[in-house]
């Protein structure tokens, strides 16, 4: 929905366009963002495609493939127009393969995009109507019914099973360092291991405006103070958990943050402290993704207590 001015009599006059949605809340066409966010991803791809060859590549083509003829069967059914092609689905298909491990089951991972995008997003009206991240409604999915086939784990280049960070965390094993973080030797589901270039390709969104900066400091200020709190390292938690590809491409979807910038650094906040309790008192692998979706649960309560009002407003 827009209101447009026109000049008629001396006077302007406002006129109340209505347009189907997505309604975001910033100057940004929907187009601009699906581009920007894939291309800023692909970094991240190469360096997947680099340390798991096939088995990521089997794990993205299969995802970006469901999502996209999910998209199209769910749009045929419902009699409207295609939206395929503004790219919302690759976007979501890509986001999902990245929260998967390289050793996920073909079966698997085609249900989850099918899940993230007929009940994630299209049960909910389409594009920009869904109040939960569609790609991390199709993971919580994946993560709770089939909890034995996703938590396995794989090192680079090579086929032999490997135990987690946080498994590793949980046991009082010895850690890997920032280092093997950084460089991609550890980790568990992909998007782990790609820090390096999920952090550039953040940085690169907040920059073209494409993602507000108070959803990932908002995120990484919470998870680094509570973790300290409880005697912690906080950079290695935060150089763990898939919490850069969270904080960037999920907690930081435009479509499901709060409206106001205290919302959405109140939500930021709040994904962060989620993370942290699910993480050090349940020892969930899938704690991000609970956090944020227990957030985006929130975001009405956020938008209602924290929207600007103007003065003499009612409440």
């Amino acid at each position: 929905m827009a209101v447009a001015k026109s000049k008629g009599e001396g006077i302007y006059q406002l006129t109340l366009i209505s347009s189907p949605p997505p309604h975001i809340h910033a100057a940004i066409s929907v187009d601009r963002i699906v581009h920007m966010t894939i291309a800023s991803l692909l970094p991240g791809v190469i360096w997947l495609l680099y340390l798991f060859g096939w088995q990521a590549l089997r794990v993205m083509v299969l995802a970006v493939g469901a999502a996209i003829l999910t998209e199209m069967a769910v749009m045929k059914l419902r009699g409207k127009e295609n939206t395929v092609y503004d790219g919302t689905a690759v976007v979501t298909g890509l986001i999902l393969a990245f929260t998967l491990p390289p050793t996920a089951p073909s079966w698997i991972v085609v249900l989850g995009a099918v899940i993230a995008i007929a009940l994630g997003k299209q049960v909910f009206g389409g594009t920009g109507c869904n109040p939960f991240n569609p790609a991390i409604v199709g993971r919580v999915f994946l993560g709770v019914a089939f909890p034995t086939q996703l938590n396995v784990w794989i090192g680079p280049h090579s086929s032999e099973t490997i135990a987690s960070p946080l498994e590793l965390w949980v046991a009082g094993e010895a850690l890997p360092d920032y280092g093997e973080i950084l460089a991609g030797t550890a980790g568990s589901f992909m998007g782990e291991f790609a820090f390096v270039a999920l952090l550039l390709g953040g940085l690169i969104l907040i920059l073209r405006g494409y993602v507000d900066w108070r959803v990932p400091v908002g995120l990484f200020g919470a998870v680094a103070v509570f973790m300290a709190c409880l005697g912690q390292d906080p950079l290695w938690h935060l150089l763990t958990g898939g919490v850069v590809l969270g904080a960037f491409y999920l907690a930081g979807d435009p479509v499901t943050n709060p409206i106001t910038p205290w919302g959405r650094l109140v939500f930021g906040i709040g994904v962060g402290l989620c993370f942290g309790i699910i993480r050090y008192y349940g020892q969930d692998p899938d704690a991000l993704f609970f956090a944020i979706l227990l957030m985006n649960g929130l975001v009405p309560l956020l938008n209602r207590f924290l929207r600007s009002r103007r003065r003499g407003a009612a409440a």
